[in-house]
């Protein structure tokens, strides 16, 4: 005889594959989060490095640079 807290095995089955789909799509929204944040940085790296390029040209053509502002 079996007890009342014990589940059919079809639905146990069941059960595991929505929990499984659940955590495959938390796992695809945490690894999106994650890619956009990198190229987040990425494009702010790309922005810094364009600035310091355009700082040398200028410092290299004669330009004055005033840190002071």
């Amino acid at each position: 005889m079996s007890s009342s807290c014990s589940l059919d095995p079809a639905i146990a089955s069941v059960l595991a594959a929505k929990e499984q789909a659940t955590r495959s799509q938390i796992q695809f929204a945490v690894a999106a989060k994650q890619q956009d944040a990198a190229q987040q940085q990425g494009d702010a790296m790309n922005q810094l490095l364009a600035q310091a390029a355009q700082l040398s040209k200028s410092l290299s053509s004669g330009q004055g640079f005033d840190a002071v502002g």
